[in-house]
């Protein structure tokens, strides 16, 4: 028994698309590896200066919150205190570093979601647009390009049917100037 295979309809022009997200993508990951490269510089010349800041320890205080019932003049109230209590001291680095690492990361994510999101409005149009210039260079007449509500491209659709009813306009003419003729 032969299957039958279903062509796949396009509605995006595929390797527009995907250079659209490698290009937008790769952008991300070289401004976040910028930034990381600046703020790693910004403590090596520290460094370098004499401050040595991949070293320096910092001690953190937690603060711990108590609450006890008293009572005053026959009334029952909350008395809050207040202590700390010193953290095991920690380096800079440990502090910074997990925080930088998953800023950048979530950062690329979400931009390269966008991206991706972002490439579909732009690619599908311009798939649309060529698709039916190409139909209208065939020689069928009343084509228009409908693009979607959010698409963007809108300006260059409006104005390639201005084009397109123009060419069409000029047809007639000349199809009923040979008319005419005869």
């Amino acid at each position: 028994m032969k299957r039958h295979r279903r062509r796949k309809r396009r509605f995006i022009d595929v390797q527009l698309q995907s250079r659209l997200i490698v290009r937008s993508v790769g952008a991300i990951v070289l401004s976040t590896l910028l930034f990381s490269i600046g703020f790693l510089s910004f403590y090596w010349f520290s460094f370098i200066a004499g401050d040595n800041l991949f070293k320096e320890f910092i001690v953190v205080y937690k603060q711990i919150a108590t609450v006890e019932e008293a009572q005053i003049n026959g009334r029952t109230v909350e008395r809050r205190s207040y202590r700390v209590e010193a953290q095991p001291e920690t380096s800079r680095w440990r502090l910074i570093l997990p925080p930088l690492i998953m800023n950048n990361i979530l950062i690329a994510v979400v931009l390269s979601a966008f991206a991706i999101w972002y490439s579909h409005k732009i690619a599908g149009p311009v798939f649309r647009i060529s698709t039916d210039i190409r139909t209208a260079l065939l020689g069928k007449r009343g084509v228009r390009i409908t693009l979607r509500k959010r698409d963007e491209l809108k300006v260059l659709a409006v104005q390639v049917n201005r084009l397109l009813e123009e060419l069409d306009r000029q047809d007639d003419a000349s199809v009923n100037d040979q008319e005419a003729d005869r």
